[in-house]
């Protein structure tokens, strides 16, 4: 069973997401954790938009490296280029593939404007999520 890794810096919105889509779609047949390298607490409007979106990640917790069972990774994802060197030195035999993906954690304003944001970072990212399913891990749907 391949096992897939998405490292960032906090692991409380975009890595959790991207967490969420990659099991909704992988439905368990590919082992797919996340972590970051310094973990914070869930962000509540990314919980929000990825329910709306079906997607039910509540259950999810910010964790480090350390907190993670797996010492191997297949295939490693990263956020940001701090994770991609990271991941590399630690995971020297893994793919790493870095996506970029704009951070609703800086949108201001109103609630319903900053769940916009949300909302399209959910979009975006399943999008990609879906994409790597089938190219990465030959997923036919």
């Amino acid at each position: 069973m391949a096992k897939v890794l998405i490292l960032t810096t906090e692991n409380a919105a975009r890595s959790q997401m991207l967490e969420g889509w990659l099991r909704y779609y992988t439905r368990n047949n590919v082992v797919i954790r996340s972590a970051g390298l310094k973990p914070c607490n869930m962000d509540a409007f990314a919980v929000k938009a990825m329910i709306e979106a079906v997607v039910d990640i509540r259950e999810a917790k910010s964790k480090t490296l350390g907190d993670l069972e797996e010492s191997h990774f297949d295939q490693i994802i990263t956020l940001t280029p701090l994770a991609t060197s990271e991941a590399m030195s630690k995971y020297p035999s893994a793919t790493v593939e870095e996506a970029i993906f704009d951070d609703p954690k800086q949108a201001t304003g109103e609630e319903k404007e900053r769940l916009k944001i949300y909302r399209r970072s959910v979009d975006e990212i399943d999008d990609y999520a879906f994409n790597y399913a089938v190219r990465k891990l030959g997923l036919e749907f």
